[in-house]
């Protein structure tokens, strides 16, 4: 046996108050005047051992009286198990799971609210003397700290739901590493008992940081939603990345249907700039399915964009931001050779949409790049270092590279250059097996560029061409020999292989020749992602000079966000990865400003615990006690929280036992004086 307030044992040094008062009032002798002495000694004599017993008794009755109240403020228990440190404060610690899965309707209200109630149940059964610690998935510093019960139940009333996870091995090993610093640094802790309210979702049930522990007793508490399954955008994007007025595009759009229910006519709906289109489907259960919708863009600028759905079960991912910029013109630089092809000028001249600067490559200096979207190598045969660097440098910053190869190329310099741009190198000359006969219409470059897949289509006549394997890059058109003609890698490094003098052939005089010049031009508007990942993306590069001192913020509305910024090879990276993006960013459109406003970007949620599978209880119990959690109860909560038990094992409390002995030896005391004469 135990005591929570040890220190209330002095009050037992009252007990030489009844002794004394026994020893001075029992023993005060009175005069007594009878006619014979006789008489006298055998009244003495009969009533002397009787008196003597009734004395020691009342005297019992009162110190054990009085032992008993005393024990009784002294709040004696008897442990949960015997492994806890003697002297010291029981600890309640309670962790609720806020995420957003936990928005799940269950069968009286959310999730979440149901969490709430039942952690209200758990600390009104609490003695006063416990401490608490209530903390969710922020684990900031007001969660860092020991509460009284008052305190914890008003705190309970604060948690809201967050778009920060927290894998449980996390949880466990933050909880534990707290409170032993607490029992080691602050106040003596003693019996600890660990309650979990969270659904318990596969994505976040990872194990890797928890630590073993053998003498807090845990209890995981499972809520489950009145229907397990969910309804979400999983993704979206372009069928082309390029963006011009009048100009056709279409935007695909993923939706998940995480459940065993079919939707029928599921209202879907997009917003682009001032467009907006709907559209109805059905998805069958656990499908994934893509959707498109078309349109042509109106005018330039930078475009918010929404996809929106109606799901009755989680709310948080169903909608999804996109953002973009149609540009009003593209800076081409091309750099000739000395025998280099003039029908590369010629192709860009026609466009208004480009504004071409075209120079011999001994007038090449590096401050032609500012500005510049796509750079044009014409022919050239030797490649200079230093060129050869700015170009992987604007190749890392979003620049796109064009490559036209000489007729009598150094290898040795084409083999830095196409390691800079990520572009496979170029072998010998080949001279055989180079009809044309592959197009890859279905990738993004040619997409929409041909009304329909033509087979018999005017290919050009190609003599010669260097030999390569395009490896990782995508390989757009090809020869018979399966030999690549032109590769592209990403969206902003382009390859020819061949040469565009006469002895190379006649490829300038087919229309292909200028579409892809063209294409690599739109294509080389330099843009911000379509979409960001709130806590995931690190490296958001910022398609814009970046020369103001002031700190690069993310504003939408009145809400603000400086996020982590670092500077490489020139370039401006931002970072949304982290624990302080979760907490202050929302999912929406934010502008980049400093002294001006530099772009636009969107960013969502991140849709991992979009999928609502969570795990059994048998995965739950069995993980945890391999990772060193022995005494562990496990409890399922699907009818709702108010027809759930709570069983918390507590301390056994004799403190009324003792209330009431002491009240008991109290009577006795009275009735003996009373009734005892």
């Amino acid at each position: 046996m135990e005591f929570i307030h040890p220190e209330r044992l002095w009050l037992l040094s009252l007990l030489l108050i009844p002794i004394i008062i026994h020893l001075f009032h029992f023993r005060r002798q009175k005069v007594l005047y009878f006619s014979s002495l006789k008489f006298i000694r055998f009244i003495e004599q009969e009533n002397k051992s009787t008196q003597k017993l009734r004395h020691i008794l009342v005297l019992i009755s009162r110190c054990l009286a009085l032992i008993s109240i005393v024990l009784a403020f002294a709040l004696p228990i008897i442990p949960l198990n015997q492994n806890g440190t003697n002297g010291g404060k029981n600890v309640l610690a309670i962790y609720i799971d806020n995420s957003f899965s936990m928005t799940a309707i269950g069968e009286e209200g959310e999730l979440l609210s149901e969490a709430r109630e039942m952690a209200k149940r758990m600390l009104e059964k609490t003695p006063l003397e416990t401490r608490i610690l209530l903390f969710t998935n922020k684990m900031d510093g007001i969660e860092q700290r020991l509460l009284t019960k008052m305190e914890a139940l008003s705190y309970l009333d604060q948690i809201e739901p967050t778009s920060i996870r927290r894998n449980i091995g996390d949880v466990l090993s933050w909880q534990k590493n707290f409170l032993d610093k607490e029992n080691a640094e602050v106040e003596r802790l003693k019996t600890r008992q660990i309650v979990l309210l969270s659904d318990f979702q596969s994505s976040t049930f990872k194990t890797e940081h928890t630590k073993g522990d053998k003498t807090a007793n845990y209890y995981a508490f499972q809520l489950l939603p009145e229907d397990p399954g969910n309804l979400f955008i999983d993704s979206v994007w372009f069928a082309t990345p390029v963006h011009k007025v009048g100009e056709p595009n279409e935007l695909f759009v993923r939706l998940q249907n995480d459940s065993k229910s079919e939707r029928v006519n599921l209202e879907l709906s997009a917003k682009f700039g001032q467009q907006r289109r709907t559209m109805f489907l059905d998805i069958a259960p656990n499908e994934q399915r893509t959707t498109s919708f078309p349109f042509t863009e109106k005018g330039t600028g930078f475009k918010q964009g929404m996809v929106s759905i109606s799901d009755k079960q989680l709310y948080w991912d169903d909608d999804f931001y996109f953002a973009y910029e149609v540009a009003k013109s593209a800076e081409v630089l091309i750099l000739n050779s000395e025998n280099a092809s003039t029908q590369v000028a010629k192709v860009f001249s026609v466009e208004p949409f480009y504004h071409t600067t075209s120079i011999p490559s001994t007038n090449y200096t590096k401050d032609l790049l500012n500005q510049t979207n796509l750079v044009v190598l014409n022919g050239l045969n030797d490649i200079p270092s230093g060129l050869i660097t700015d170009l992987a440098e604007f190749h890392d910053k979003g620049g796109a590279v064009f490559v036209i190869p000489g007729n009598q190329i150094n290898r040795s310099d084409y083999g830095d250059l196409t390691s800079g741009l990520e572009l496979p190198s170029l072998g010998e000359v080949m001279t055989e097996g180079l009809k044309l006969n592959d197009i890859r219409y279905k990738d993004p470059f040619f997409i929409g560029v041909f009304e329909k897949e033509n087979q018999a289509l005017n290919l050009p006549n190609v003599r010669k061409a260097y030999r390569t394997n395009a490896g990782n890059a995508f390989q757009l058109l090809s020869f018979r020999s399966d030999a690549p003609l032109f590769v592209r890698s990403g969206i902003n490094s382009f390859l020819l292989t061949t040469a565009l003098q006469e002895d190379f052939g006649n490829f300038t005089a087919n229309a292909i020749f200028p579409t892809l010049l063209l294409r690599a031009g739109e294509f080389s508007s330099q843009n911000f992602p379509l979409f960001a990942t709130i806590g995931v993306d690190a490296n958001i590069p910022i398609q814009r000079e970046v020369s103001s001192e002031q700190p690069l913020k993310l504003v939408s509305g009145k809400n603000s966000f400086i996020p982590s910024t670092q500077k490489s090879s020139g370039q401006t990276k931002i970072s949304i990865a982290g624990m302080e993006a979760i907490e202050r960013l929302k999912a929406g459109t934010y502008f980049i400003q400093n002294e001006d406003t530099l772009g636009l970007l969107a960013v969502n949620y991140d849709r991992k615990e979009s999928a609502m599978k969570q795990q059994t209880s048998s995965e739950i119990i069995d993980e945890l006690k391999s990772k060193g959690i022995k005494n562990i109860k496990f409890n399922t909560v699907k009818d709702g929280q108010s027809l759930s038990e709570i069983q918390i094992d507590k301390p056994y409390e004799y403190w009324r036992s003792f209330l009431i002995l002491g009240l008991l030896f109290v009577m006795i005391e009275m009735a003996l004086i009373k009734f005892w004469k």
